[in-house]
């Protein structure tokens, strides 16, 4: 079955826009997500033809009511989902401890719950049609110890255990998720925000391409798997060789530079914020596994 109609979260730039691209360049109708209306609207006219929808649905996936909002509006642009692409993400970039419960929960929701609660919403109809692909974004975050992403991290290693699981579960009724393990992707989204907002710099020598990530994400649909990995060079034997060693990852955050960058980072987080933990973050939604220096 040909796949025509997907959902594509976090869709306004960074990698969420790639992905859509590669989607509408297979000519399925789209409904792109997000919490900024008018980035949506000029993606939207860029990939819109005659014979292609190309609608959106401005959501901040926040909200606890954002997952049946999101699945109304693709009822009433798409009428039915065969793909589902999770990619929305939050990360505060901050250390642990200065987060309020609140800022904690907004990530969770986002990253995970959201996620989680959409493809609940979408899956009866995709058992009905014996079709589906559910493609989660997820992160070497949780792996790799990469510094000051623990909420981060949790999120998204819980949305790799869901799609095992749920492909497990769903294996002989066409319905499959999988989970896009990502290590860093170079000028795309955070990144790019992030270094040239602090004046910091990092390497991209081991950064993939937001293209190769919309690649794995087509892959994914035609061939399904439980788990991708998407990096480059050592990136699927490191993920490989932390499973079984999980102190590597420290050591190599360490001695990679990536320990010291995100200290900065997060310094500069919370100088922002006045180190107040009571003062709210209004972050970008793109995931912390763009940022180039993630091992």
């Amino acid at each position: 079955m040909e796949p025509r109609t997907a959902i594509v979260t976090g869709a306004s730039h960074g990698i969420g826009a790639h992905i859509a691209r590669a989607l509408a360049a297979r000519a399925m109708n789209l409904l792109l997500v997000a919490r900024s209306e008018d980035e949506l609207r000029r993606l939207a006219a860029e990939l819109r033809t005659p014979g292609a929808t190309v609608a959106v649905a401005a959501v901040d996936l926040a909200g606890r009511q954002a997952a049946q909002q999101v699945a109304e509006a693709a009822r009433a642009e798409l009428g039915h989902v065969d793909v589902l692409v999770n990619n929305a993400a939050t990360e505060p970039q901050t250390r642990f401890h200065v987060l309020t419960p609140a800022e904690i929960e907004d990530v969770l929701q986002v990253d995970l719950i959201s996620p989680l609660l959409l493809s609940r919403l979408l899956l009866p109809v995709m058992l009905e049609r014996g079709y589906g692909r559910i493609i989660n974004v997820s992160s070497l975050a949780g792996h790799t110890s990469f510094p000051y992403t623990e909420a981060y991290a949790a999120a998204k290693d819980g949305l790799t255990a869901f799609s095992r699981v749920l492909t497990s579960d769903y294996r002989d009724t066409g319905v499959s998720a999988t989970s896009l393990v990502l290590g860093p992707v170079k000028d795309a989204g955070v990144t790019t925000r992030t270094l040239a907002e602090t004046g910091l710099t990092a390497s991209t020598a081991f950064s993939v391409t937001p293209e190769k990530v919309a690649a794995a994400v087509v892959r994914a649909i035609s061939r399904p798997k439980a788990e991708m990995v998407v990096s480059v060079g050592p990136g699927r034997f490191l993920k490989a060789l932390m499973d079984y060693f999980p102190g590597l990852g420290p050591v190599i955050n360490r001695l990679s530079g990536a320990t010291k960058l995100m200290a900065s980072v997060a310094d500069y987080r919370e100088a922002q914020r006045g180190q107040s933990p009571d003062k709210a973050l209004d972050m970008p939604t793109d995931p912390i596994a763009e940022l180039n220096v993630q091992g």
